[in-house]
Parts: C-alpha cells; structure tokens; sequence
C-alpha cells in the first residue's frame, strides 16, 4: 500500500515537471534553440569592416596611416595627393625601401607587420606603426592599389585588391619606393560614407595632419596637392624655418626656443609668445619620438609655464618636441596612437612644466608682452600725392592729414580707445509684447518734484568693472553679460545675413588688408568663403602666396581688428564643427558671434548700453547665447526686501 502510494507521488511528480518543462518551452522560445548554436564565427569581410572602424574613421585616417608606413620605410621624399577630400582618391608616394613579391603578398593580410616580431618589440616601439592593421582595414573598405619596387631589383610589383575579390599581383615598371592608390573609400559601406563631411571639410582634416607631419619630420621633402592646386611643396630644413613655411613669418618671428634636459627626457621646440596666443587649440604640436601626441597632463604643464601671461580664453602655440626611452612609454592605447601613457606621469609633468619655465626665465618672457599685434598699432601712413606733397593717412578712419601739419603719433603701441559697441542707425521693428517688455526697462524713472529739483536725473542702467551692464526694471534689477549679449545678437545677425544677403552688411577699407593663412585654415576658408561674403566679408584668396586680401568686412567688425577677427572666426570654427552638433552655418554664425562680440573689459558709454539692451530684447531669444549660457539675471525687489528684513 505504501509502495503504491509512493508510485503514486513519483508519476505525479513527473507530470508535473514535464507540463513545467513544456510552459518553459513555450514561455521561452530561446530554449529551443539551444539545440542550434548562437555564437558564431563572423566571416572575414565583415570582420574586417567591422575592424576597419577603428582604424579608417575618415580620408584622414588613411592619409595618416599611408604616411606613417612611408616614414617607417625610411622615406625621404613624401607626395599626397588627394581629390575630392580623399572620398575619391588618395595617392601616397614615397621613396622609401619597397617591398618584395613575397612581402607585398602579405602586406594586406590583417596583423601581418614587419614593425614587430616578439614581445620585447612592443615594449620598446622605435616605428610609428606596429598593428598590422592599416593596409587590410582600408582593403576592406576602399579599391586598394599598391606598386613598389626595391631599390636594384630589375622591375617592380603592383598588388590590386578589392573588397571580397581575390587580389592580384603582377610585374609593373616603376621607381624605387612604394605608391599607394586608394580609391572610392567607403564604397561599401554607406552607413559610413554618408557620415563624411563636404570635400572642404575633410580636406581641412587632411591638410592638418600634412602639418602635423611635416613639423615632426622638418629634414624630409613633402608634397601635398589637393587635385586643384599645390598646397604646398616643403624641402628639408630647420625646424624654425619650417615653422614659418608652414604657417608665416610673424609666427615664426614671435618663438622662442626651448631646450632642456634631464636624466629622464629631452625636451626641444619651440614656444610661441603671449602676443601670438590663439582663441582655440588648433596651433598646438607635441610629438613624442616624432609621434606626434594628445595628453592632457602634459597639455596643462605647458599652460602652467603661461600662468598670469594668458586670459583663460587664449591658448598659447608651441611646437614641442619630446625624446624619451621608448621602454618607459606605451604607445599602444588606443588604435589611432594618439594616446599614450608614461610610466612616471608625475615627472614628465615636472620636466615639461620646468621647460617651458626656463625658456621664459632665459628670455625675459614678462606679462607686457600680451599687447595683440593689430592693425591699428600703426594707423598711420604715407600716401604719395599727384598734386604736391605727400599726404598721411589714417587708414582706421580715412582722415587725411596733410604732412605740412604732423600728425600727432600715439603715444604707445598698443591699441587706441574706440567705441566698443557701434551704434546702428535703422530702427528696430518692435513685436508688441517686446516692445512692453523693454518699455518697463528702459522708462524713465519714477520721482517726485522735490527729487527731481534736488537731484540731477540717474541714468537707469550702469556699467561695472566694464563687464556686466544694471539695469534697474520696475519690479527690480537686470545684470546683463555685455559680451554674451552682444554674441547673441551677433548670432543672430549672422544667421539671417547668411540666409538673406544684404549689402549693408559689409564696411569697405580704405587699404586692404593681408592675413597669412596655413594649409588647414586655407581649406577651411575654401569651406566659408561663400558664406563669408554673406556675412559681409569681401576677400580674395591668393593661392600662390598663401594669404587673403580683406577688403570689406561686417559692419560690427571694430576698426584695426580685421584680420584677427576672421583668423580667430576660422579658428572657432573648426573647433566648432568638432565639438558642436549643429549645421555648418549656425556653427559660422555662433563663431562670428563669438569672436566679434565686444570683450568683457570694454568700457561702453551709457548710449552704447542702452542700444546694447534695444538690440538685445529685439532678439529672438535674447534669454540665452548660442552655447546655452545665460544672458540676463534678474533680482527681483521682493527678493532685495525679503534679504534685507523689509516687510513692507
């Protein structure tokens, strides 16, 4: 009886289990396929695309890689040339060792590399490159053509591969050295060709590391042409002397050399004087072992040998060149080897930061030397005169001034006092509810006839420390960032005047002006010039002596700072488009804003401030700038009342 009882239980049980393994089943399909596996193998195409991503990110990226496989080769002779921003075609000569058949067989096969063979090799790198992933990555990702031949053999190879063909390779006539033919990069993937900029753009990208390489290699003869024109064509030479090739003269007159050494490191380059200081990061070169470099510790020993010299929105130039013992760095971070880490962090902080000071110490390096080098430090010219005698020319301001009277010379070099805020003579077109808004600002003040006997009238709205702007409101008081508000209706102006050009716009000079510009701020001018011209810039871009002539600017642009204005609108620009999601010209516009917007520090007049207020509430969105930050904070006076104990 209890057997069967017990038989009993044990078929109910299993019962049970099996309608519970039969709802698992059904509640979860996923168990059903356990009978297949779900981890499988990726085929190698897609492997290699996916690969391919972290190495091949843009035309850049190959340009990079391409140049650093020439100069490991040992190449003395480097040409680029690339068309349509790279989407189309990259070609990189060198005239480095070559390869042979065997070796050019292997050389688009992912890891296989001729920089490294054992572990003790990649902990002492002496070679830009080491993965053995450059070539197979763009393989994957673009039609790849490679000829080379090694010096005293009777011909050479060509190697043609294409994504998911076999590749093939056949006896061709050429030079010794290598080429590199890549074409319609991305093809197959469109995911990640639609992502890529205008050609403009990743010419810009392109065109900064060409500087970036021919500052770390300054005894090597580069060509960069960009399927229009010449870029430029460098032959090898002192680093100073490549300095000022690359960017222009009044760089290169404005450094002062560094040269230090410990038991640890080597320190050489160059550092760029306070009056060259830059509104962005853009002119900042540090190579390690001619790699070239990003590290932030390193970056803010540098800025710290500046302290007190620099406003916090002024980023100094240098060009710095850092020698180490490969075994105690590892440049295998990140797969772009921009990154690296140091196995003493705290002492290469040290030996950068007591670098820059020595220089500064051994050059007198003092705080004066911040003055800007603008246009209007000498306002003043002759001007030959048909009639007689030559006449003198204030080109700021277009008087002229006959030499029988001498002119009175200012008195120092720095720039003059001028209206910071110009006045704008259109009226503006009022909506009703901004128009009440601003009424309550900007009425006159309240007062009784016995106030108004024994007290002159009060303006309603000050400035302090010539940076915020009081207004005094009915129900309290406003303080209003001078700058940021001007940036927000400089924005503004600019958005529209790129939508709907006008030729109120633009102020013509008197005598045009000349900016110097580099490869990478050329592209980028290439980029905005249409768009420059609607904002009411009038320029002209002389290719062969890498300048451009300003001879009209915006109407808000202040006299003796027009070149600087559109440098340092570039420059915003390009850091803009790299850190800010937003359309090409709201990024010009906010830029433009940005940099032509007076400075906190400007005086203005008590008219200057209340047009800056009327400008300001004419806006469209006058509570913020363009970066989000606020214009305006307003205490209200039951708040004052409250703070100071009133109850009435």
């Amino acid at each position: 009886m209890v057997n069967k009882k017990i038989k009993h239980c044990l078929g109910v049980r299993r019962c049970i289990f099996a309608a519970s393994s039969l709802h698992f089943k059904a509640t979860h399909p996923t168990h059903v396929a356990m009978e297949h596996p779900r981890i499988t193998i990726l085929p190698d195409h897609i492997a290699n695309q996916i690969a391919a991503g972290e190495v091949v990110q843009r035309p850049e990226s190959v340009v990079k890689e391409l140049i650093e496989n020439a100069l490991d080769a040992g190449a003395r002779e480097i040409a680029v040339f690339v068309r349509d921003g790279g989407k189309s075609l990259i070609h990189v000569l060198d005239d480095g060792c070559g390869m042979r058949r065997e070796d050019l067989e292997l050389a688009t096969v992912r890891h296989a590399t001729s920089k490294i063979r054992s572990l003790e090799d990649l902990q002492r790198l002496a070679t830009l490159g080491f993965r053995g992933e450059a070539l197979a990555s763009i393989a994957s990702v673009a039609d790849l053509e490679i000829i080379t031949r090694q010096a005293g053999d009777e011909h050479g190879w060509k190697l043609v591969c294409q994504p998911l063909k076999p590749q093939r390779i056949e006896p061709t006539d050429c030079p010794a050295g290598t080429q590199v033919i890549v074409r319609n990069l991305f093809f197959n993937v469109p995911a990640r060709r639609k992502f890529l900029r205008s050609d403009t753009t990743e010419l810009r990208y392109i065109s900064e590391t060409m500087i970036r390489y021919g500052l770390s290699y300054p005894d090597r003869s580069w060509t960069f042409h960009d399927g229009r024109g010449m870029v430029f064509q460098l032959q090898p030479q002192p680093l100073l002397e490549r300095i000022g090739a690359l960017f222009h003269a009044d760089i290169a007159g404005s450094l002062i050399p560094v040269d230090h050494q410990t038991d640890l490191v080597r320190i050489e380059g160059f550092l760029g004087l306070p009056s060259i200081a830059r509104t962005t990061k853009a002119s900042q070169y540090l190579f390690l072992n001619h790699r070239p470099i990003t590290n932030r510790a390193l970056a803010h020993a540098i800025y710290q040998g500046y302290e007190h010299m620099l406003e916090k929105s002024e980023h100094p130039f240098f060009v710095l060149f850092i020698w180490l013992d490969p075994e105690r760095v590892d440049v295998n971070v990140h797969p772009q080897k921009h990154e690296v880490k140091f196995d003493d962090e705290r002492a290469m902080y040290h030996a950068v930061l007591e670098a820059v000071l020595q220089s500064m110490r051994q050059h007198e390096l003092i705080p004066q030397l911040r003055v800007k080098q603008v246009e209007s430090s000498a306002p003043l010219i002759a001007v030959p005169n048909s009639g007689g005698a030559p006449l003198v020319v204030n080109r700021l301001t277009g008087e002229v001034i006959p030499l029988q009277s001498p002119p009175t010379l200012p008195s120092s070099p720095g720039r003059p006092r001028s209206s910071s805020y110009q006045l704008r003579t259109e009226q503006p077109q009022w909506q009703p509810a901004t128009s009440q808004q601003l009424a309550s600002i900007l009425a006159p003040a309240s007062s009784s006839a016995v106030e108004r006997e024994t007290f002159p009238e009060q303006p309603r709205m000050w400035q302090m420390h010539n940076k915020y702007i009081f207004v005094q409101t009915d129900d309290g008081i406003m303080i209003i960032d001078q700058h940021i508000a001007h940036e927000r209706i400089l924005y503004e102006r600019a958005l529209d005047a790129l939508e709907h050009a006008s030729a109120d716009r633009s102020q013509r000079l008197m005598f045009p002006v000349e900016l110097p510009l580099n490869a990478r701020e050329i592209a980028i001018f290439r980029e905005l010039a249409e768009d420059l011209q609607r904002l009411g810039y009038d320029c002209c871009l002389h290719e062969d002596r890498a300048t451009v002539e300003i001879r009209a600017v915006p109407t808000e642009i202040r006299p003796g700072e027009e070149a600087t204005s559109l440098r340092e609108v570039l420059e915003q620009y390009a850091e803009y488009q790299t850190i800010r999601p937003a359309s090409a010209r709201d990024n010009l516009a906010a830029s433009y804003g940005c940099r032509a917007a007076i400075k906190a520090g400007d005086p203005l007049s008590v008219a200057e401030m209340r047009r800056l207020v009327e400008d300001l509430f004419r806006c469209r969105t006058p509570e913020v700038c363009p970066h989000g930050r606020p214009v305006m904070i307003h205490f209200a006076l039951r708040e004052l009342d409250r703070r100071f104990g009133r109850t009435s």
